[in-house]
């Protein structure tokens, strides 16, 4: 009987923690969610970066078709 009290014991220990663990969880959730797509310092960098060089990359390209249709009679 001693076993079947112990365990009826923890067994309502544990229901009754489910309702503080469910907001702790959805707590936690919703303050994953929130850091979500945020942007960093580094991935402002990144942008920026790629950016810069993506229109380097153009001005070359851009530059060389007009001195190539210079060049055209």
């Amino acid at each position: 009987m001693n076993a079947i009290k112990s365990f009826a014991l923890q067994l309502s220990v544990i229901i009754a923690g489910l309702p503080a663990f469910a907001q702790a969880r959805y707590r936690q959730a919703n303050q994953v969610a929130a850091q979500r797509g945020s942007l960093t310092l580094e991935q402002i960098i990144w942008t920026v970066a790629i950016a810069g060089v993506a229109i380097i990359i153009a001005g070359i390209v851009v530059s060389s078709i007009n001195s190539k249709a210079a060049e055209l009679p």
